[in-house]
């Protein structure tokens, strides 16, 4: 019976002991639960905050996307018009410079022709004073020639002669033989003329220059072979030329209207 006591009280502390030993068990894997609750708490609010922080990057990227998205485009756009105003430019540099080429070869042409007749000018100059000799007064103005001969030389002293003297005979030939070898000059024949008095009356000045002019002029046509198209005789009353003086002006210049025309089709 004694043995049986003692048999149950041992049961009994073993039984105590084992399970004060599984109630510190378990308090202790409470606390170890806790402290992985409280752990885990943390590190979901941890990834809370870090979930905010990169939705809020995230944001912040998205917005630095869009931005420069726009700030792209605009790029895209402004270098899209500094392109076409490029082409544009382009356009107009290369449409002036051909405007230009052709500016330059219209001048060139009407620099061509404008040496070409300053060196033909020059040519029949040299060639008067070289044939005509020192007598008659011989200037070059202004791109004309001027051959001027008194008239009592030229009419043989008849102030109101119509008929060119045999002693001006040899100048007008040569004069007509140098117009006869330059057909691209004008000729204008000049006669001034002054007052004459004749049989108590006078003479009408402008009809006598005229005629005297005339004769020149006919002159060069018949015997010397000068197309009359190319010859204009002028008469002119007194102090028309030189003061009181009687003169004839022979002026050889190229042929301007074909030259202004020619300068008119070159700029067209």
């Amino acid at each position: 019976m004694k043995k049986n006591i003692v048999t149950a009280v041992v049961l009994l502390l073993t039984i105590t002991i084992t399970q004060a030993q599984n109630r510190r068990e378990l308090i202790q894997e409470v606390e170890d639960l806790e402290l992985r609750l409280r752990e885990a708490e943390n590190a979901l609010s941890e990834a809370r905050r870090q979930e905010r922080i990169n939705f809020a990057k995230a944001a912040s990227y998205e917005a630095q996307v869009e931005e420069l998205k726009s700030t792209n485009n605009s790029l895209l756009q402004n270098l899209n018009n500094f392109t076409e105003a490029s082409t544009r430019r382009s356009e107009n540099i290369n449409s002036t410079l051909t405007s230009l080429r052709e500016k330059e070869g219209q001048l060139s042409t009407i620099k061509d022709a404008l040496t070409s007749r300053d060196s033909i000018n020059l040519a029949v100059f040299t060639l008067f004073k070289q044939t005509l000799g020192p007598d008659p007064k011989i200037t070059m103005s202004k791109g004309a020639i001027t051959v001027s001969l008194d008239n009592d030389f030229l009419f043989g002293g008849q102030s109101k002669s119509g008929k060119v003297s045999p002693s001006a005979e040899t100048i007008i030939s040569k004069i007509g033989n140098i117009l006869k070898a330059n057909p691209t000059m004008d000729i204008e024949v000049v006669t001034n003329s002054n007052l004459v008095n004749s049989d108590g009356k006078k003479n009408n000045n402008w009809q006598i220059a005229t005629q005297q002019a005339a004769t020149v002029a006919y002159v060069l046509e018949d015997k010397y072979e000068v197309e009359p198209k190319r010859i204009r005789a002028t008469g002119k009353s007194e102090l028309g030329l030189y003061s009181i003086e009687t003169a004839t002006e022979i002026i050889v210049q190229p042929k301007f209207y074909e030259f202004y025309q020619m300068v008119k089709d070159t700029m067209k």
